[in-house]
């Protein structure tokens, strides 16, 4: 009987170990994925924060940008005047002063 039980023993023995093997190996593979999901998601965070932040600079800048093109049209059209006003002013220059030219 000594033999059996010994061998009972050892089988419940190697029996236990495999299984709290088994089941550590699952919980370890679990706490891996679980951590990888808190991985993705944290970097998924930051890159929709960047994401955020780049389309308000974005928006903010092509704001900027309308504005300036308004006023670029707006100083063109008044170099355009002034240029067409001296022009005018020469020729009277020229006129009361008897040049041609």
């Amino acid at each position: 009987m000594q033999i059996n039980e010994m061998i009972v023993s050892a089988l419940t023995g190697v029996a236990t170990a495999t299984i709290t093997w088994y089941a550590a190996r699952n919980k370890n593979r679990a706490e891996t994925y679980v951590s990888e999901l808190d991985a993705v998601e944290r970097a998924v965070k930051v890159w929709r924060e960047l994401g955020e932040e780049m389309q308000l600079k974005y928006e903010s800048l092509h704001d900027e940008i309308e504005l300036l093109r308004v006023e670029v049209k707006v100083l063109r059209e008044d170099n355009k005047q002034l240029k067409q006003e001296n022009q005018r002013l020469l020729q009277q220059i020229n006129t009361l002063t008897g040049e041609k030219g």
